[in-house]
């Protein structure tokens, strides 16, 4: 059961109710509002009935997203917290106060590839450096997804998920990611091991992965993205020193497919759900933060 904490809420007086029972949710007003007027100029023109067609498409969305769960699946930013050894740390400084300014704003310093993040083809292929985040498809990273939950074993830094893993795993339960969906991988590594204090550098510093015909396997189903609960996803790495990628450096970013890092909470996600994620329009960016929600 999806805790309601971590459920979000729509807009409107109505949703999720604070023990996290659905509530039938009626149109937003601004939506009615629209639909009324529409219906008040409707004529037989093309133009007002393809402006029918997208009002209707809008309600439709928001009449099935009110009934379904949505869970975040990104980590809180915080000082202190995982991450890649060789990357700045996350800086957060309460530049403008209430008592001094007037207002409230901080400033923010970090590397692109902070907390939950997406890494552009540019982030590993130097050939492949027109291929930034802020080119991308803004769109690239919404779809369905199915989920490869191998937390119930007792992996340790170094080890690899095989593709006869994922195979074994997708006949018991008879599911398969497909070409254009996303593949997400939890090894239950980010509930065990995230820390913010001084633990945070084990999670930074060692983490399991994926072999190269996992890697393969995931490629030649033409997905869309793979996602994990680590920090570098398919990179094996012990005491910071890491292993092959080949992911990064070639079935995956090479060929168009992103790469996102550091999820949280996959494991209360169902074997498929639909995922809404959206990168910075970073300059020439290499990756981008993410907050990716799941709905189903």
């Amino acid at each position: 059961m999806v805790s309601a904490s971590l459920i979000s809420r729509h807009s409107g007086s109505t949703g999720w109710s604070g023990r996290g029972r659905m509530l039938e949710k009626p149109r937003s007003r601004c939506l009615e509002r629209a639909l009324r007027r529409a219906d008040a100029t409707r004529s037989n023109s093309s133009s007002g009935k393809t402006w029918r067609m997208v009002l209707d498409k809008v309600s439709q969305l928001e009449a099935l997203l009110s009934t379904m769960r949505c869970v975040d699946l990104a980590p809180r930013l915080e000082r202190g917290m995982p991450r890649f050894p060789t990357h700045p740390h996350l800086v957060i400084d309460p530049t403008v106060t209430h008592e001094h300014d007037g207002y409230y704003c901080q400033t923010l310093s970090m590397a692109e590839h902070t907390g939950c993040h997406m890494d552009a083809p540019s982030h590993a292929v130097s050939a492949m450096m027109d291929q930034t985040v802020d080119i991308l498809r803004p769109d690239g990273l919404v779809g369905p997804a199915v989920l490869y939950d191998f937390s119930d074993r007792d992996w340790q830094p170094g080890e690899t998920l095989t593709a006869d893993d994922i195979l074994r795993y997708e006949a018991d339960r008879g599911v398969k990611v497909g070409a254009g969906e996303m593949a997400l991988v939890t090894f239950g590594w980010r509930r065990k091991f995230w820390h913010c204090d001084s633990r945070a550098h084990f999670y930074s510093r060692n983490q399991l992965g994926m072999n190269a015909p996992a890697a393969e396997l995931l490629a030649a189903r033409r997905v869309q993205a793979v996602g994990a609960d680590t920090i570098a996803c398919e990179i094996p790495m012990i005491d910071g020193k890491c292993g092959d990628t080949p992911g990064h450096s070639r079935y995956w970013l090479p060929e168009g497919i992103l790469i996102v890092e550091a999820m949280a909470r996959l494991e209360m996600l169902p074997l498929r759900s639909f995922l809404f994620m959206a990168s910075l329009p970073i300059e020439k960016g290499s990756g981008s933060p993410l907050r990716p929600l799941a709905f189903f």
